[in-house]
C-alpha cells in the first residue's frame, strides 16, 4: 500500500469516528432536551393551575381593601364629630373663662363658694347669697371636682 492510500484510509477512519461521535452527542443532547422540554411543560401546567386562583385572590384582596376603607371612613367621620364637639366645648369654656374674668371671680369668691358647698348648700342656694349666676356656681363646683379627681377620671 502506498503512503497516499494509507493516508486516505486514516482520514476515512477519522471521519467515521467523528461521525459516530456526532451521532452519540446528538443522541445524548436530544435526551437532555426532551427532559428539559418535559420539565418546562410540567412547570407550565403548574403555573396554569396556580393562575386560576389569581382572580379569586385579587377579588378577596379588593373586598378586604373596600371593607378596611369603609371602616376607616366611619372612624374618620367619628373623629371629625369628636373634634367638632371638642372645639365647641373649648369655645364654650373660653366663653365661660372670659365671663369669669369679666365677673372677676377671684380666689376669695371661689373659696366662699366651696365653703358653702362643703357646708351642704346647693348651687341654687349659694347663687342668691353671693349674687353670682347659678351657672358660674355650678362651673366652680365642677372645676373643683375635676381638679381634685384622679387623672384616670379626667381622661
Amino acid at each position: 500500500m502506498s503512503g497516499t492510500l494509507k493516508l486516505i484510509y486514516i482520514i476515512a477512519a477519522i471521519e467515521v469516528i467523528l461521525f459516530i461521535a456526532s451521532i452519540i452527542f446528538l443522541f445524548r443532547f436530544s435526551r437532555k432536551t426532551d427532559s428539559r422540554i418535559a420539565n418546562i411543560e410540567k412547570n407550565i401546567t403548574h403555573l396554569t393551575t396556580i393562575s386560576k386562583y389569581f382572580p379569586d385572590f385579587i377579588q378577596k384582596g379588593e373586598k378586604v381593601t373596600r371593607d378596611i376603607s369603609e371602616e376607616l371612613s366611619v372612624k374618620q367621620n367619628a373623629l371629625k364629630k369628636l373634634i367638632s364637639e371638642a372645639e365647641k366645648t373649648s369655645e364654650r369654656l373660653g366663653i365661660v373663662e372670659q365671663k369669669i374674668k369679666e365677673n372677676k371671680l377671684d380666689k376669695d369668691t371661689i373659696n366662699k363658694i366651696l365653703i358653702l358647698v362643703n357646708q351642704g348648700f346647693s348651687p341654687a342656694e349659694i347663687s342668691p347669697k353671693l349674687n353670682i349666676p347659678l351657672g358660674e356656681i355650678e362651673l366652680v363646683i365642677k372645676l373643683r371636682k375635676y381638679i381634685s379627681s384622679p387623672i384616670k377620671e379626667k381622661l
